[in-house]
């Protein structure tokens, strides 16, 4: 009977020490009110840098690659020529190798394209897009320009994305106080803050996507980012 006694006290102690620190547990987590926000910035930019991207070709036969490449050789300099004198610097022109494509025809032979790939960078844009949006100089020298695409970047935009965050915290700290004010609570410190990813596109675009934008087609772009802010409440 004694055993009996000294167990029931037992248990009943344990649930009462449980019950005590459940509640305290509970109290203690409890009494911490916090608020989520989502903050956002956008900004709008102009591109200081341009790259050009220029593909040159000339057809060949089997019998004729050779002359076809001595071709392709003079179609190079007559391109280097023309960037030169519009005030290309030398530097800012990349080569790259010829890349010899097979063409198969239904004769069962093949011929051949051979494509060479110049990339030109700078901060000249005004003259590299003059020059790519008129062609026919090159086209009068017998150059054939198999594709030729304009792409737009931002030397800074490490600067833009550091003051974007600032501003989209500042403004998920605005928010918070909003809906504090209503509730007769003051906004606390922050507790956790995450950024989202930089959405870059052209202007007036609705485009998203989960893993960022980087819109390369427009000099001027526009440039937004969230940060997700979890706020103690007092």
């Amino acid at each position: 009977m004694k055993h009996i006694k000294e167990s029931l006290i037992g248990g009943l102690s344990l649930i009462i020490a449980a019950a005590v620190f459940g509640t305290f547990f509970y109290s203690a987590r409890s009494a911490r009110q916090t608020i989520y926000v989502v903050g956002a910035a956008m900004g709008r930019f102009q591109s200081d840098v341009v790259k050009w991207r220029i593909a040159i070709s000339r057809s060949a036969t089997p019998g004729t690659i050779d002359k076809a490449y001595d071709l392709l050789k003079g179609d190079l300099r007559a391109v280097k020529d023309e960037l030169k004198a519009a005030g290309i610097d030398e530097q800012e022109i990349t080569i790259q190798p010829v890349n010899t494509q097979p063409v198969y025809l239904r004769q069962g032979e093949t011929d051949y394209n051979l494509i060479q790939y110049i990339i030109v960078i700078s901060h000249n844009i005004p003259t590299v897009q003059k020059l790519a949006l008129n062609p026919s100089t090159l086209v009068s020298k017998g150059v054939i320009v198999q594709s030729s695409v304009l792409e737009y970047y931002f030397s800074k935009l490490a600067d833009i994305k550091q003051k974007l965050l600032s501003d989209a915290t500042k403004d998920a700290i605005r928010r918070a106080q909003a809906i504090a004010d209503n509730t007769g609570l003051k906004v606390g410190p922050i507790i956790s803050a995450r950024a989202g990813v930089f959405q870059i596109t052209e202007p007036y675009s609705t485009e998203i996507s989960s893993y960022g934008v980087y819109n390369t087609a427009t000099r001027e772009k526009d440039i937004t980012v969230t940060v997700h802010c979890n706020f103690e409440l007092k």
